[in-house]
């Protein structure tokens, strides 16, 4: 005898209104910053990441703003912050060597992991 399983949590219309309009709003940071970075080629001490941040921008905005493919979106926030922190490990031992303490040196880690916790919150909001 098998058992359907229970459905998931519904989401809320204003759930998926926030979704998209924070989906809307990430897609145009993503495309703010990337001409920047292409254009005036603008690159940021704070996001050393280079075009991966107006990439990861662009990528989660278009998901989140269709609600589709939770797990993309949270993918590409997780491995980005993965890779701010490592490299802010990096500046900040470079520092250490160099007999300077660096107290800026994770900013860029906890915006990013800052905007791929809004994703995480919303998680009731995307479509299974």
């Amino acid at each position: 005898m098998t058992t359907a399983s229970p459905p998931g949590p519904a989401s809320t219309p204003v759930a998926a209104v926030v979704l998209t309009a924070a989906g809307f709003v990430y897609l145009a940071l993503g495309l703010l910053l990337g001409g920047a970075f292409l254009l005036a080629g603008l690159e940021s001490s704070l996001f050393p990441t280079g075009w991966l941040f107006p990439a990861v921008l662009v990528l989660s905005g278009l998901l989140m703003a269709t609600r589709r493919r939770f797990d993309l979106a949270v993918t590409l926030w997780a491995g980005l912050t993965l890779a701010t922190f490592m490299l802010g490990v990096m500046l900040y031992v470079d520092a250490l060597d160099l007999g300077l303490d660096d107290p800026a040196a994770f900013d860029a880690s906890i915006i990013v992991a800052s905007l791929g916790l809004i994703v995480l919150v919303l998680r009731p909001a995307f479509r299974d």
